[in-house]
């Protein structure tokens, strides 16, 4: 999943929220470690690299990841970030 997401308070949900800026930090050794790339860049023109990371992430994990998760163009706990539908 991406960084500074929010998925909810369930111990599943929460070890795919943000490992570093996201409330459930406390709970980060009783949580199943999960991969992390970069949010989307919102500005325009940043797709290419936001989606390079993406990929080159998938890419080196692709024996180990079961699941991408991503907010559908805004990501709202996330500071109302939108990004690109394409």
């Amino acid at each position: 999943t991406i960084t500074n997401g929010y998925h909810g308070d369930t111990f599943g949900a929460m070890s795919v929220c943000d490992p570093v800026n996201g409330m459930h930090t406390m709970f980060q050794k009783t949580l199943a470690q999960q991969i992390f790339v970069d949010s989307p860049h919102v500005c325009k023109g940043g797709e290419a690299e936001s989606l390079a990371n993406i990929r080159n992430v998938l890419e080196k994990k692709n024996g180990s990841i079961a699941a991408f998760i991503l907010e559908p163009i805004v990501q709202g706990a996330g500071g109302m970030r939108f990004h690109s539908p394409s």
